[in-house]
């Protein structure tokens, strides 16, 4: 169960930036500054739901700043963590979701990013996953799968952790054929979804994989327990998908929360049959996660934003009504140098669901991009979880005509622009909502935990 929202001081700022339309998020030849040892998370904090009233909303593209946030610290120039081996021809890696592809026509091939050696890349001593001015801070290392899509974005991580170098670079250990098989199957996920029953602890995992021109679905079930990995095999149908694969898929899951927990979830997957078999590595992370909001302080009368206001005014100050948020949840795919993605939820005291799902993608220079974004309860094939709508209203999602990502650190916050729909004569209101996923340690990262 997620905590309760805490108390927090309502400020008043600046109008809120007007958001630019173009596409943005291109590589800059900018590279961050080197890292000091983070310091531990203080557990004594506390996890509020802050909220800002007439704060500033980037423009997309760029690393705008809320009224009440530091200036980003300049950058310096950093290498990059030298490859162990020398790495094969460039291999097929994901082209964007969100603008599908010809079916006839293969994906481009586009090199993945250098796996940096595990332990390189220290977040600074004073990053705090619960502060929304890092969602667009520039000097911060994000966590990459190494996919990359053709306009130069790059997939991310939600997490701190080294988990994704870690495996990145285990890939780059073994031989040349195997490491190419390996990179070819990760770059064929094009989503991949994992729901457990909290009761008996199943687990079911869905991928969704480009084979020729189609893309087949593939399911694998098992159950999830504390210590070693557990098995999961081939099973006929999981997550309201029916398999349509052929190809053999067999693995293993393991939680790996430190304190036994399975908010993070790390699944090894082997696909298809000796000679030509591979290996997909995927983690998956399930968090209650922190809100901050940005609204302007101009806005129109429109009778839908002034209840949206209310509601998000009255979940900044915790009032004692229904017509709040009660729970906030971000859950994220991550496939080792393939794609990643997220959702976001918010649920209601009222029941009203208010749910985005998208790609994780950033520059690989700032944290500025300008991302559609898929509303759940209309797709929910897009959903990374089973999202039970049979006790939730859909009124508040039915009145944003616009969802999209703007800001994204690869360190587990995303910043989401909501845009109203358009009604009668009211202008389009605008608002922001930075989501921050509350990070818990993980188990040692090693080849042992990690089988």
């Amino acid at each position: 169960m997620l905590p309760m929202l805490q108390k927090h001081t309502l400020i008043t700022a600046a109008l809120l930036a007007s958001l630019s339309l173009t596409a943005c998020g291109k590589k800059k030849d900018v590279f961050s500054e080197p890292n000091k040892q983070a310091k531990p998370t203080d557990s004594s904090q506390t996890d509020n739901t802050n909220g800002e009233i007439g704060g500033g909303l980037p423009a997309p593209g760029g690393n705008g700043k809320d009224a009440t946030q530091p200036a980003p610290i300049p950058n310096k120039g950093q290498g990059q963590g030298k490859n162990p081996t020398t790495p094969p021809p460039p291999p097929p890696t994901p082209t964007n979701p969100q603008t599908p592809a010809n079916p006839a026509t293969p994906p481009p091939v586009v090199d993945t990013r250098p796996a940096p050696a595990p332990g390189t890349h220290i977040i600074p001593g004073d990053y705090r996953y619960n502060d929304p001015s890092n969602v667009t801070r520039d000097n911060l290392t994000k966590r990459m799968t190494g996919g990359v899509t053709a306009d130069g974005l790059v997939y991310t991580s939600s997490g701190t952790d080294d988990l994704l170098n870690f495996l990145r670079a285990r890939n780059e250990k073994v031989s040349y054929d195997t490491r190419r098989l390996n990179l070819e199957a990760a770059a064929s996920v094009q989503h991949a979804k994992l729901s457990v029953d909290s009761m008996s602890g199943d687990v079911i995992i869905t991928l969704k994989v480009r084979e020729g021109n189609d893309v087949k679905v593939y399911n694998v079930a098992g159950s999830q327990g504390e210590g070693a990995a557990s098995p999961v095999r081939s099973v006929r149908a999981g997550n309201g998908e029916r398999t349509t694969g052929s190809r053999a898929l067999e693995g293993t899951v393991k939680c790996l929360d430190l304190d036994g927990g399975c908010e993070n979830v790390f699944a090894r997957l082997k696909i298809g049959s000796s000679p030509s078999s591979a290996i997909i590595n995927v983690v998956f992370r399930t968090s209650a996660a922190d809100l901050y909001f940005n609204l302007p302080e101009q806005f129109s009368d429109n009778p839908e934003y002034l209840i949206l206001r209310d509601y998000v005014k009255n979940t900044i100050r915790k009032e004692n009504t229904v017509d709040r948020i009660k729970s906030v949840g971000l859950s994220s795919f991550e496939v080792v140098n393939g794609r990643s993605g997220f959702t976001v939820v918010t649920k209601g005291a009222n029941n009203e669901l208010l749910a985005f799902a998208g790609p994780l993608l950033a520059p690989e220079a700032g944290t500025g991009v300008n991302i559609p974004l898929t509303r759940i309860a209309k797709d929910q094939q897009d959903s990374l979880d089973l999202v039970s709508l049979s006790n939730s209203k859909l009124n508040y999602a039915n009145w944003i005509g616009e969802a999209r990502l703007v800001a994204n650190n690869g360190l587990g916050q995303i910043r989401i622009a909501l845009k109203m729909r358009k009604r009668a004569s009211y202008a389009q209101d605008q608002f922001a909502v930075t989501f921050m996923r509350k990070i818990k340690p993980l188990v040692e990262i090693n080849d042992d935990n990690l089988k």
